[in-house]
């Protein structure tokens, strides 16, 4: 994973985290933890989940990301501030993160935003550019609220906690904009093994969906 420092004012560095193209390659095709929540409609897949797998199926065939990258505001200030978000945690906990390489199990992939120095827990932030969002985000407490709040970012930590192994994950939400007491929201995720295996469940039907997609050409 290729590093660029850039020396903000108040002498902040921040490091922004790029996939380099072999990792870009990689998730070309495959269900990724970012996107895993499109296949876990509450009533099954739906249109929502079969329209990502025949995205997914293109993808594999053309070798094309669906999605061309772009910069939007939003993008921008949740790069720039994640590394400042890491280091806050890590002063306010006293904790230490590691980068995490994507990862791949042949059917998902993913790259977490960290894993502990001690290996046994997984880290997923999110810094979001509306504040409004953040202040949203503050009223969760626990993990069935992430679920019911913000289930895009629940499945992508159970996706993270199905391709490292762990049972452990912390979602973090943070905007220096507020007051240092509220500039930072910790949840500690256990994991839930019926959900993990309604992912994997989900999973499996979906890449019958995608073979049969891609045999049927």
């Amino acid at each position: 994973m290729k590093i660029q420092e850039f020396t903000l004012k108040k002498d902040i560095t921040l490091k922004i985290l790029n996939m380099n193209d072999e990792q870009k390659q990689q998730r070309i095709g495959r269900f990724t933890g970012s996107e895993i929540h499109k296949l876990m409609g509450a009533k099954g897949m739906g249109k929502t989940g079969e329209t990502y797998i025949f995205e997914k199926a293109a993808e594999f065939l053309t070798g094309v990301p669906i999605k061309p990258e772009f910069t939007a505001a939003s993008t921008t200030w949740g790069i720039e501030h994640e590394m400042e978000a890491r280091d806050y945690f890590e002063a306010a906990t006293g904790m230490k993160v590691v980068n995490s390489t994507t990862l791949d199990n042949g059917i998902i992939a993913g790259t977490p935003d960290g894993i502990s120095e001690t290996g046994d827990w997984g880290f997923e932030i999110k810094c979001p550019f509306n504040s409004g969002n953040h202040l949203k985000n503050l009223s969760m407490q626990d993990a069935a609220s992430l679920l019911d709040l913000r289930p895009e970012y629940y499945w992508q930590c159970v996706s993270y906690m199905w391709l490292t192994g762990l049972s452990k994950w912390k979602f973090c939400s943070y905007d220096p904009r507020f007051k240092e007491e509220k500039r930072m929201l910790i949840l500690n995720l256990e994991l839930n093994p019926a959900h993990l295996d309604l992912l994997k469940n989900r999973v499996t039907e979906a890449k019958l969906l995608f073979d049969n997609i891609i045999s049927k050409l």
